[in-house]
This record gives structure tokens, C-alpha cells and sequence, in this order.
């Protein structure tokens, strides 16, 4: 006698508990032998946050069912790199893997009231089960009534099963990881260790954000949110681009052990190569964040003063220097790095020459008056 094998599709993207809940209460219910689950393709350019490849996608399945002696996996849609039909996927799951038992499509109720307009639907209905997960808030007698009708009018093979109403969804995920806020408990651990390690569902500010949270000790990472913080306020204030600053904000400090004046230039090299970033604007903001420049453009200006003025700073003098953020930028960076070169000279330190040379040319600046941001 055949084995009663169930199939699940989805784009499982990513898996959640809400897919593993699902899945083994309807294989408990319907007394399957096993679930196959079954990830679609995804059109890249269908969702806000891009969907991640499908190579990552069946690991993810791997990596939190793989071990489940009831559970099974299945690249046969992916495999096709394009939209699949239902019957075409069960067709071939038939032919191939079970020529001897009895196949059940999992769905939705929504799904399900729209059978009958489906791809060769005469076919799917002869040839293969449903099972309908049926959350609270459907109605059970209008289930009822469509499996009857479909029953009179096709050989339909159909059961529903309630199922718990979880209040857990893929784009949620997706959208809490590129915010960088947590998704413990709403999939295994297993799976967001594999989405940390391949960066998915970030765009460049995320993946900045997360390796510079992964990277820098607790304290600094906590400077660098700082900065972030002012940085953003900044470019708005003075008319700089907000998305650039965010990202030279992340990840100005990212190689700070490689020295004072070292980790600069250090993270600028290593944000192109580790991200392919050729904006010398946001580059030029990380390397000379320390020291300033002559010709500093306005983003330079502004992650060089949210550096030095985050809130997290706590320094002799620091409230009242917070007050030039009042002034146009020139004026505001050219006090604060008159006022760093007063504190390294009466402590007998030597004042780095680039920076003396930036300090002339804000001068000039400020003299012709060329004062941005204002």
C-alpha cells in the first residue's frame, strides 16, 4: 500500500516557525507519512526587500528540517527558474520520487475557492488530494458548501483542517532584518545564523550596520550609533545626502584599532573591497574623518562633526562645543578643530599637518565667505 505524502509550497522566504507549525500539524491531522516542502522561484524584482537566490532558500529548509524524519525537500521548482504550475509540480514529484503513493497539495482556503480556475484543473483535481488549512475567522459551513459542489462535479479528494492562526510572515521578517531589529523566536536559530552569515534581505546600509555591529566592541559600537544618529540630523541640517552619511557613519570606525589616524583610510579600503563601494564622497568622509582636509566636501564636514559631537561623547567642554552645530558648517568645523588643536598643544601633542592645513582652508572659506550649509 502507497504512503500518504503531503506537499507544501511556498516561497519560504525566509522559512518560519509559522511553515514548520503548519507543516507538522497538518501531517499530524491528515496522518501523512510525510511533508514534502517545496520552494518556488521568486521573481527578483516582485518585493520592496529583494527576495534572497533559491540556493539560499532550500539551505535555509535544509538547515531547519533537513533532520526531521517526516519531512522532505525539494528543488524542482527552482529548478526551473521560472513560475510553476501546481499540476506540472506534482506531476513530475509523481513520476519521479512517488509513482506509488498518493500525493495531497497543502493550501490556503483562499487557494482552495479558486481551484477551478487553475492551470489544467481537471487534471489536479482527478489526479491528486487537497488539504485545506483553515485558520479562525473562515467560514466553516461555505468551506463545507465548496467541497460538496466541487465534489459533485469532479472525482475532489479534499479535507480541511484548522489550523493555529500564527501572526508570523516572511515580508515582516524581512523588513525587521533590514531595520536591524531582532527575529528571535520567529525562526530558527539556525536560519538567522545563515542569514547573518550571507547578509541576506540588506541593502548597503544594513550590511554596513551589521558588520560594524559584528566587528567593533560593544562601547564603540555604541559611539558609532551615535554618530549615525548625528550624522542623519546633520545631512538634513545642512542639505548633505542622509543614505551616504548613514552608510560613512557605519562605518567609520569599523578598523579603529589599526591606529588613531590609521583606521580611516583603513575602513574607507576596506568598504571597497568588502562592498564594492566607489563613492569617493562617502569613502573620502570615512578616511579623513580624523584629521579633516583642505577642500572637505559637505558630507566629509558633517561625519567629521557627528564623530566628534554624538551624544555618547563626554568630554570637558563638549555641551558648549555642541552649540556650533548652530553655526553654518564651515564656521562649526573650523571652531572645533581650532578648539582640538588648542587641547593637543597645551598638552605638548603634535597636531597632525593635514588637519593644520584643513583649519587655513575653512579659514579661507569662512573669510570669502563660502559657507555651505547655511
Amino acid at each position: 500500500m502507497g504512503k500518504r505524502i503531503g506537499v507544501l509550497g511556498g516561497s519560504f522566504d525566509p522559512l518560519h516557525y509559522g511553515h514548520l507549525i503548519l507543516a507538522e500539524q497538518i501531517r499530524q491531522e491528515a496522518e501523512l507519512d510525510k511533508v514534502i516542502l517545496v520552494p518556488a522561484y521568486v521573481n527578483p524584482f516582485k518585493e520592496e526587500v529583494p527576495p534572497a537566490d533559491g540556493h539560499h532558500r532550500l539551505e535555509m529548509l535544509r538547515l531547519a528540517a533537513g533532520d526531521h524524519p517526516f519531512f522532505g525537500i525539494s528543488d524542482i521548482e527552482l529548478k526551473r527558474e521560472g513560475p510553476s504550475y501546481t499540476y506540472d509540480t506534482l506531476a513530475a514529484l509523481k513520476e519521479k520520487d512517488y509513482p506509488d503513493d498518493e500525493l495531497f497539495f497543502i493550501m490556503g482556503t483562499d487557494s482552495f475557492y479558486k481551484l477551478e480556475h487553475w492551470h489544467k484543473a481537471e487534471e489536479l483535481i482527478e489526479n491528486f488530494g487537497f488539504l485545506i488549512g483553515m485558520r479562525k475567522g473562515y467560514d466553516e459551513e461555505e468551506l463545507k458548501a465548496t467541497i460538496s459542489r466541487l465534489q459533485q462535479k469532479y472525482p475532489l479528494r479534499a479535507e480541511y483542517i484548522r489550523i493555529p492562526e500564527l501572526e508570523i510572515s516572511s515580508t515582516d521578517i524581512k523588513q525587521r532584518i533590514r531595520a536591524g531589529k531582532s527575529v528571535r523566536f520567529l525562526l530558527p536559530d539556525a536560519c538567522i545564523s545563515y542569514i547573518r552569515e550571507h547578509e541576506l534581505y540588506l541593502d548597503l546600509v544594513g550590511k554596513v550596520r551589521e558588520y560594524a555591529r559584528t566587528h567593533e566592541k560593544t562601547s564603540r559600537f555604541a559611539h558609532t550609533c551615535g554618530v549615525v544618529k548625528m550624522a542623519k540630523q546633520l545631512a538634513k541640517q545642512y542639505g548633505a545626502d542622509p543614505e551616504k552619511a548613514e552608510i560613512a557613519a557605519w562605518f567609520h570606525d569599523v578598523r579603529r584599532p589599526a591606529g588613531n589616524l590609521e583606521h580611516g583610510p583603513a575602513a574607507a579600503d576596506l568598504l571597497q573591497k568588502l562592498y564594492g563601494v566607489t563613492d569617493e564622497d562617502i569613502l573620502n568622509a570615512i578616511r579623513f574623518h580624523t584629521t579633516g582636509r583642505p577642500g572637505m566636501s559637505l558630507l566629509e564636514k558633517v561625519i567629521k562633526i557627528a564623530d566628534q559631537l554624538e551624544e555618547g561623547r563626554d568630554y570637558p567642554g563638549v555641551e558648549h562645543m555642541r552649540s556650533f552645530t548652530k553655526l553654518p558648517v564651515d564656521q562649526c568645523v573650523y571652531k572645533l578643530m581650532t578648539h582640538t588643536r588648542d587641547y593637543v598643544h597645551s598638552i605638548g601633542g603634535t597636531f597632525d599637518p593635514l588637519s593644520d592645513e584643513a583649519i587655513e582652508w575653512l579659514k579661507q572659506q569662512i573669510e570669502q565667505g563660502g559657507n555651505h550649509g547655511q
